[in-house]
């Protein structure tokens, strides 16, 4: 999994700088109020329909326009010209002197999953410090990088001066996997199975010296964490969530798993995590009874489907909590496209995906929403199957 990489991408640093000191430019506070502390603010240069939204964008069927505030600067039209790629959402991003953006991922924001956002410092100052997964990435004016928002990240601008990046997300093709892959400097982490992780384990235990044997408890306990199926069956036989354990003939989505009309079947052979399990089960609980008992393989690809996807996140996520099993068991190295470390670190951090929707549907509250009911807020849910009549988008 790539970090980051230093892209040889070229813009015409001296104009587009020129261009930010003459222009009149109204800059908009940042709207993840949450994940930072002082001024984190935002010029949009193509957004959402071009409109004025500081959004980058919400559903992989958003259309992006230029922005009117593109025409005060046209080296990064002529800068965009030159990609061979769909453009999406492009932004300046001011940080100012003092502030903070918090530790925090941007879901499925990646290369691997298909997106790439680009930076291209325009002021910037020594004393700015930019992590992502723990490494600190040192980028100079006019410089273009790649960086994985998927992974966590965080920026603090130590210096006296503002610091404002130039920041475009676009869609990965292969002019842009090529542009990437022969980037001059690029830093990966490694990405293990579960098969790897028994292999790795089988060789180090081979070794049987004291730092191979530390390596080994250490992947063990990773290797051990996908085996609490009994204890997910039995809660599922507790909320009254319908499920058989049968063979499974021909491919399926999630290795050993298919819905059924409105029952999950279970093929134990075959089921590659036990925590998908809890994941499949969320997509049925978090559906209204008249669409669940319709449910089967494969869902269709719509807003009440897509919607679903981001409740049986948050429901899972619940599930592992109530249970007492730790979140990776659902959120492997293998699922979400590699985001499952992301999803848990922003849960914790209370960023909670799907969670409007969960709550709309009358299963959990928010915090605001607790408070003011004098009841526990999310992860606790008030019911773990879904009952009430479907969203209308």
């Amino acid at each position: 999994m790539i970090v980051c990489a230093k892209v040889p991408v070229f813009p015409e640093y001296a104009m587009m700088n020129q261009e930010l000191k003459s222009a009149s430019l109204h800059w908009n506070n940042h709207f993840n109020s949450g994940n930072y502390e002082g001024s984190w603010t935002v010029l949009p240069l193509r957004s959402v329909e071009g409109r004025d939204t500081i959004i980058p964008g919400l559903t992989g069927n958003d259309i992006f326009a230029d922005h009117p505030n593109m025409d005060m600067f046209p080296s990064v039209r002529k800068l965009l010209d030159t990609f061979q790629c769909t453009v999406k959402s492009v932004r300046l991003l001011n940080l100012a002197a003092g502030a903070v953006i918090k530790p925090h991922c941007d879901y499925e924001l990646s290369f691997e999953q298909g997106e790439a956002r680009l930076h291209i410092p325009l002021i910037t100052n020594p004393d700015v410090e930019f992590y992502v997964q723990d490494q600190r990435v040192t980028m100079q004016p006019g410089e273009c990088w790649y960086m994985n928002a998927n992974l966590r990240h965080q920026v603090t601008n130590r210096g006296k001066t503002d610091r404002i990046h130039l920041v475009i997300d676009c869609e990965v093709n292969t002019w842009l996997g090529e542009l990437i892959n022969s980037a001059g400097y690029i830093s990966h982490i490694p990405d293990y199975s579960q098969q790897q992780l028994l292999d790795m384990i089988c060789e180090l235990r081979d070794q049987d010296t004291v730092t191979a044997n530390q390596l080994a408890d250490e992947f063990e306990k990773q290797y051990n964490q996908y085996q609490p199926l009994p204890q997910i069956l039995s809660f599922l036989q507790m909320i009254g969530l319908a499920y058989q354990l049968e063979t499974i003939e021909g491919d399926t989505f999630l290795p050993g798993l298919k819905l059924r009309n409105g029952t999950l079947v279970i093929d134990t052979r075959r089921l590659r995590y036990p925590g998908d399990v809890l994941h499949e089960a969320g997509h049925l609980a978090c559906m209204p009874p008249d669409i669940r008992l319709n449910m089967n393989d494969n869902l269709e690809d719509c807003d009440l489907h897509r919607g679903g996807e981001m409740m049986a996140i948050a429901w899972s996520y619940a599930a592992c909590i109530f249970l007492k099993i730790d979140p990776e068991i659902v959120f492997h190295v293998d699922g979400y496209k590699g985001a499952g470390q992301n999803l848990i670190q922003n849960f914790n951090a209370g960023s909670v995906i799907g969670l409007p929707l969960l709550q709309w549907y009358g299963m959990c509250y928010d915090q605001s929403t607790a408070d003011a009911s004098g009841d526990q807020p999310f992860p606790h849910m008030i019911s773990w199957i879904c009952r009430k009549q479907p969203v209308i988008f």
